[in-house]
């Protein structure tokens, strides 16, 4: 019989054995699940160009403006990217490119994969799938138009069967790019102010403050006038500064309308109102915040017509609050402290309860003048934006001005030598989808290579090529953030949508 002490060794090597064994067996399961996690519920993906920015960003560059200090990504598509002059979204000021620079990496993302197993995709999701061009390549766009739709791209705008779609909340949130936001001041000699106060009106800060309301009830304006990168006043154009570091062509070509002012306003009494006016073309829109404790209600007008009001007063008197109003997608957007307070008068509304109107028409003759307006009247322009008050003192602590997403008509140069025809579903071109078809667009649409350019006889993608919805990105531009290598910028974590 063995001594106590060779059956004690005996046991010890025998447990180590069995504990190595699990620890074998541990690891092989963990990687099995985490197999079985990749190929059937989430996996991860790095975004590599830029077709959805600012959504995602592929690699890219990061600046801070030398001037107004604003922060903003600009695409790298190469050494020559490094060597242009990349303008700021906020003051158009072209930045200096240091001899180095460093390039960051494409956002990582997770994508669901088993969603679209139990549910149809839902316009406005952005989506992964296999390229339909060449199924070997995962893209990541968003869905815009479904199965039986008939798509029409028209001045923007997403038409479906005729009719404009309207964005949910959180994907216009994600859609809204920047013109301009007085919290970021530049300081140059030459620049000329956006927002321009009439008597009465002082600045404060990145704000500004009415002391003394106008006499008679009269509204007195801060007004907004636009101007292109040479200083001109312009028109509001789709630029996109992710694009600013290679063709002229991004610093915009088409007109937009839709835009969304968003503020932080105080009122100092019951009297006071905070005016915000919005124009489209030929359409005028009014958008009238009364105080609490007023005897008037809220109001939203279109052409001079109440279209929705509140039953009350929403401003609260002595403290600040956040306001949003926006014109976009034909639909007016009025909240207050995050939430909608206006109810329907005598409009139809989108889901989300916001009053539609219908454009008055134009000739085309009036669009370009519009578009392309002579001397420097506002009154020529394409929209006019401005904010005032009237009633009592008031007091704004900033103004910043977005605009929507603008989808391009693009033309596409066919590979059978047909040369250039209109891209599918763009304006005039509609594309009616088929059953178990989906189309993509992606958010940077000039620099997007999706339905509209694929040379296929039908430029969808079906469902087969499905493989998830994008809805978190963990790992956001990864670069030095932190102080170590490939750090990710945690400030940066967020759901797509």
């Amino acid at each position: 019989m063995k001594p106590r002490e060779d059956l004690q060794k005996a046991h010890e090597r025998r447990k180590n054995r069995e504990s190595l064994l699990e620890t074998l067996e541990s690891i092989i399961v963990a990687f099995v699940l985490a197999f079985l996690f990749r190929a059937f519920v989430v996996e991860a993906f790095v975004i590599p160009t830029g077709s959805m920015a600012a959504t995602l960003y592929g690699a890219h560059l990061e600046f801070t403006c030398s001037d107004c200090g604003y922060k903003f990504a600009v695409g790298y598509d190469g050494p020559s990217s490094a060597e242009s002059r990349p303008l700021c979204p906020n003051c158009s000021l072209a930045q200096r490119v240091p001899p180095r620079v460093h390039v960051y990496s494409g956002d990582r993302i997770l994508v669901l994969k088993f969603l679209y197993d139990y549910e149809e995709p839902h316009r406005w999701d952005v989506m992964v799938f296999r390229n339909p061009t060449n199924p070997s390549d995962n893209y990541i766009k968003r869905v815009v138009a479904l199965p039986g739709e008939a798509l029409e791209l028209v001045r923007g705008d997403v038409t479906i069967n005729g009719q404009i779609a309207h964005k949910t909340d959180k994907a216009q949130e994600a859609l809204w790019m920047i013109v301009h936001d007085t919290r970021y001041r530049p300081t140059r000699r030459d620049w000329e102010p956006r927002w321009l106060p009439e008597k009465g009106w002082r600045n404060q800060e990145a704000g500004f403050i009415l002391e003394k309301a106008p006499e008679r009830d009269k509204v007195a304006w801060i007004i907004y006038r636009h101007r292109d990168p040479a200083g001109q006043p312009s028109n509001i154009l789709d630029f996109y500064a992710y694009n600013s570091a290679g063709s002229m062509r991004y610093l915009g070509a088409s007109t937009c309308t839709d835009v969304c002012l968003r503020t932080e306003v105080t009122a100092a009494q019951a009297t006071s109102v905070a005016v915000i006016e919005l124009r489209a073309y030929k359409d005028r829109f009014r958008l009238e915040l009364t105080a609490e404790g007023s005897e008037q209600p809220s109001r939203i007008l279109v052409n001079d017509k109440v279209v929705a009001q509140s039953s009350s007063g929403v401003l609260p008197v002595g403290r600040s609050v956040t306001v949003e109003a926006a014109n976009v997608d034909h639909a007016l957007r009025l909240l207050v402290g995050g939430k909608r307070v206006a109810r329907l008068v005598s409009a139809d509304t989108t889901e989300q309860g916001d009053p539609i109107y219908q454009p008055k028409p134009l000739s085309e003759d009036e669009r370009q003048r519009f578009e392309h307006p002579l001397g420097d009247d506002l009154r020529n322009m394409a929209a006019e934006i401005r904010m005032g008050a009237r009633g009592g003192p008031l007091t704004i602590a900033y103004l910043r001005l977005d605009r929507d997403v603008y989808y391009t008509n693009e033309m596409m140069r066919g590979t059978r030598g047909e040369g250039l025809a209109p891209g599918h579903g763009t304006e005039g071109n509609s594309f009616l989808l088929q059953e178990g078809e989906f189309f993509v667009c992606g958010d940077n649409s000039p620099k997007s290579f999706d339905g509209r350019l694929w040379d296929l006889p039908r430029p969808v993608v079906p469902r087969r090529n499905l493989v998830g919805k994008a809805f978190f990105v963990y790992w956001p531009a990864a670069g030095w953030r932190v102080g170590l290598p490939l750090a990710p910028d945690p400030t940066g974590w967020r759901l797509v949508h």
